[in-house]
């Protein structure tokens, strides 16, 4: 019976696969992330508030909680609330469409830094998003012109968008890794390490170097001596390769802003700090540990 219910899921475990090596896509996906980047630059305070930078999490994954929930409340209200439940329902659908809009705003701004079949799967999930947003908003109309059948309909088809894109959001978070920290499962050994000569590190020149199978970015700053995880947490650039100019190390991919000394997100697109190791010189050696 397990393999059976598995055998017959199978078609629409491998619809993402399937979506992300549609090319045709990316005519739809080009101008639009060009759009966004142009409205939302690498580094602004508007893309490091809607990153969540100051949370340390994505602001994406709370808000849709909030769009999910409001639109779930309406739809069960309207199956089994009856009369008495029918303002209720009405509200949480308004409710649903206003926070709606942060969340957009929040999931376009992580998307612009997604690149191939990844960023395929997000302009279905976004799509189909609007879908959502635009029945669940003429639900609203609906009811308010005492179409109220009609108004159920319509906020159940946004439910079957809603419930689709969650789907595809799914993919995107706990397969593809978007959102999540790309050093979470790196871990430097606890004990002291030696990397590098101490004569070797240069003033605000990157270093690369490895302890315990980790990249590990090495940069002198005056009489201090900094190291970073090389793996950036937002999508796992290279930090070496980056900008380094006043305690800040600028991801060369997306421009993230981390601080050298303890690896302090300073802007978006990041919203996950960099660990930092400590470090010490023993006999002419740098060591580190975590």
């Amino acid at each position: 019976m397990i393999q059976s219910l598995r055998d017959r899921l199978q078609p629409l475990r491998e619809l993402p696969l399937r979506l992300e090596q549609i090319d045709s896509i990316d005519q739809i996906a080009d101008p639009v992330q060009r759009a966004v980047e142009g409205a939302v630059p690498p580094g602004s305070p508007l893309n490091e508030g809607l990153s969540g930078t100051p949370l340390g999490h994505p602001l994406h994954p709370p808000l849709t909680d909030v769009v999910v929930g409001a639109w779930t409340g309406a739809v069960v209200l309207d199956l089994v609330g009856g009369k008495r439940g029918r303002a209720a329902a009405d509200r949480l659908i308004v409710l649903g469409v206003l926070a709606a809009l942060p969340t957009v705003a929040t999931g376009l701004n992580d998307w612009s830094t997604l690149y191939g079949g990844t960023r395929r799967v997000g302009v279905v999930h976004g799509g189909t998003n609007v879908v959502a947003v635009g029945l669940f908003g003429t639900s609203w109309l609906a009811r308010k012109k005492g179409r109220r059948l009609t108004g159920k309909a319509l906020a159940l088809a946004g439910f079957g968008a809603v419930t689709f894109t969650g789907f595809l959001g799914g993919h995107l978070s706990f397969r593809r890794g978007v959102g999540v920290d790309h050093t979470a499962f790196l871990e430097a050994p606890g004990e002291w390490t030696p990397v590098a000569d101490e004569a070797s590190v240069k003033e605000s020149e990157a270093m690369l170097v490895e302890v315990g199978g980790v990249d590990v970015m090495l940069v002198r700053q005056g009489e201090s001596l900094c190291a970073l995880v090389d793996h950036c947490a937002h999508q796992g650039g290279p930090l070496h390769e980056g900008t380094i100019e006043d305690g800040v190390v600028v991801c060369p991919w997306h421009s993230s802003h981390f601080r050298l000394s303890d690896g302090a997100a300073l802007s978006g697109p990041t919203s996950h700090p960099q660990p930092a190791l400590e470090v010490r010189v023993n006999e002419g050696k740098v060591e580190v540990r975590k």
